[in-house]
């Protein structure tokens, strides 16, 4: 059985194929609350049926269950990730993360399984990184680290392209572009900068502020998020004049495709011998209208061949990478049965 892992900014996600080839899927939130450590609190969420967590005098309500709990109280509910990156020294984080992972990834039932995983940021190297592998694997599977830019590519390049083509994601916590050929990765590049770094900029941008739980005036984030999926936004490069959130939208494929050119310039003789090819785009910030015709300018600005006529919208980007994954887990587990 071959079990794929996504560690996003907001849920994680896992999806499993077992020798039937039976799929099976579970999610949990990330995000969690804390309350004091009473008999009062202790015997409500037994009451409630909420499970929870004990640590340093606090009790840790994790995932949906935290959701529930802020609506009708004034706790307010924590992201376990926060642009990409988990306090690695905190225990309680530490100890959320496991218990998480416990919950959306059953032990292995036999020796060899091999489980891809993909964690926010945008480096498969990270702290974080590490953490999840050694969790992966006390749950008695072979951890595999892979990258969205590949995940994706194989789930959602076609196959006529032989799975070679243009992979652009824009994320919560970072953005990343890779170049696929043939189901391998060519050249790819990251940035820090995701709906997380674009909601603080509109808020900025907007003056949008809201009071938090402790009546402090802060950006409003769910303010700018909502400007930014308003109907009425388009990225379209030939309106009249371009609005201040495409203006961030140009912003982010700058950072992201000027560091790219560079790597394409150093294979030049290699991609200069590649059929022309499409372009797949996906994730937070890729469902807004006119993002694909921004998109194809920033890329025929900075002269990269592509196909015009297939540059195409991945709406579930979740669903796709996590399948994506679970195709790398299975070659790798492949691969290992062929070397033995």
């Amino acid at each position: 059985m071959s079990s794929a892992l996504l560690t996003g900014s907001i849920c994680l996600r896992t999806l499993q194929n077992n020798e039937q080839f039976k799929l099976t899927r579970r999610s949990i939130d990330t995000a969690y609350a804390v309350m004091d450590d009473s008999n009062e609190n202790r015997q409500l969420l037994q009451r409630l049926s909420v499970p929870f967590l004990f640590s340093e005098g606090t009790l840790i309500i994790p995932g949906e269950q935290a959701g529930k709990i802020s609506r009708f109280s004034n706790l307010e509910l924590l992201p376990l990730i926060e642009q990409g990156e988990l306090v690695l020294n905190d225990p309680v984080h530490r100890q959320l993360l496991s218990t998480l992972i416990q919950s959306v990834l059953p032990r292995s039932r036999t020796t060899g399984e091999h489980c891809a995983f993909i964690t926010p940021g945008s480096t498969s190297t990270s702290a974080l990184s590490k953490l999840v592998s050694q969790l992966i694997a006390l749950q008695g599977y072979k951890p595999f680290a892979t990258t969205i830019t590949l995940a994706a590519g194989l789930s959602s390049l076609p196959a006529a392209s032989r799975f070679s083509g243009y992979v652009v994601y824009l994320g919560h916590s970072h953005s990343e572009i890779g170049l696929i050929h043939q189901s391998r990765v060519v050249a790819r590049q990251s940035t820090p900068y995701g709906s997380e770094w674009m909601d603080e900029q509109l808020a900025h941008a907007y003056k949008l502020l809201t009071k938090n739980t402790d009546g402090e005036m802060v950006p409003d984030l769910a303010g700018a998020r909502d400007k930014r999926l308003g109907p009425e936004v388009s990225l379209s490069p030939y309106l009249s004049s371009p609005s201040v959130i495409s203006n961030w939208y140009d912003s982010l494929l700058d950072s992201l495709l000027d560091q790219f050119v560079s790597q394409m310039e150093s294979i030049q003789a290699y991609t200069s011998t590649l059929a022309t090819l499409p372009v797949i785009y996906l994730g937070e910030l890729a469902t807004v209208n006119g993002l694909g015709e921004l998109l194809a300018q920033h890329l025929n600005s900075r002269e990269i061949q592509f196909d015009a006529q297939q540059v195409v919208c991945i709406p579930d980007a979740a669903d796709a990478i996590i399948r994506g994954a679970l195709v790398i887990a299975a070659m790798e587990e492949e691969s290992s049965a062929q070397a033995a």
